[in-house]
């Protein structure tokens, strides 16, 4: 079976069908397990996670019905067995993930492996990695199951992860001089992250070293605004410096250099 949170819930089998659950309540449970494989997950938890702070008296039942219709889904029976890919380890569940593929494993391999590509001084390799692992994406993490407490801290998780390797690989492309190619993209990429400064700071030199200052200038007062709108706050000494660069055209100080280097998010 082939996993996917990386946008709205999905499950492929071997054959290329889709048969992820339809019953949101088997998608939450699913869900969970996917975002915490291979580590146990009480039944309490479990139970909070479907029905909130009003379970009812039958919950308990309920969850295992519930845990041997994914088996089923997932071609293993309603049964428990050693084969199974979800078992009973007490205080309740853990789901396996050995066997089976996952966009999250995948996405997380190739940003690793980009990391080791920047190490190792192949700027040009690890942003393509990096770009592909980026097309893993189908839209925000778990799209359809951000509705419990565990699993919108997943996501939100999942969304930091996302823009984190986005500018990452930005980053990158900016330092072979891929300007011009990438101010469309950083405007667009603005508009989606308004107070994003990491977002702001590329458009900015982007803008500057493809001869338009000016409206470098403007990114910089839309992030300000932005800021001060949502949060009285101004804009960090990082960002103040880079306006003051654009407006004494010095040069230098407008190039981009990695402001650290890939790590795994766990």
């Amino acid at each position: 079976m082939e996993f996917g949170i990386l946008g709205p819930l999905s499950l492929v089998d071997s054959d290329g069908r889709s048969c992820a659950p339809g019953a949101l309540k088997l998608k939450i449970l699913l869900a969970n397990f996917l975002v915490r494989p291979n580590r146990t997950m009480s039944t309490h938890q479990l139970i909070e996670e479907i029905w909130g702070g009003f379970p009812p008296r039958t919950a308990t039942t309920a969850l295992q019905v519930y845990i041997s219709n994914i088996r089923k889904i997932l071609g293993e029976g309603g049964s428990r067995t050693e084969q199974s890919s979800i078992l009973t380890r007490p205080p309740g569940y853990v789901f396996e993930l050995a066997g089976h593929g996952s966009d999250l494993h995948r996405f997380e391999q190739e940003r690793d492996e980009a990391g080791r590509l920047e190490a190792a001084g192949d700027t040009e390799g690890a942003a393509r990695l990096l770009r592909t692992a980026l097309r893993r994406w189908r839209g925000r993490a778990l799209a359809d199951v951000r509705c419990t407490p565990r699993l919108t801290a997943a996501a939100r998780r999942l969304d930091e992860l996302y823009i984190a390797s986005y500018e990452k690989s930005i980053e990158l492309e900016l330092m072979m001089g891929r300007d011009a190619e990438l101010v469309g993209e950083l405007y667009a990429l603005a508009g989606e992250y308004p107070s994003r400064e990491r977002v702001h700071e590329f458009l900015m030199v982007a803008l500057y070293n493809t001869g338009r200052p000016g409206e470098a200038l403007q990114a910089y007062m839309s992030i300000r605004n932005a800021l001060s709108e949502q949060s009285g706050l101004a804009p960090s000494h990082r960002l103040r410096g880079l306006q003051q660069a654009i407006l004494s055209r010095s040069i230098d100080v407008l190039s981009i250099r990695p402001q650290s280097p890939m790590r795994s998010i766990a």
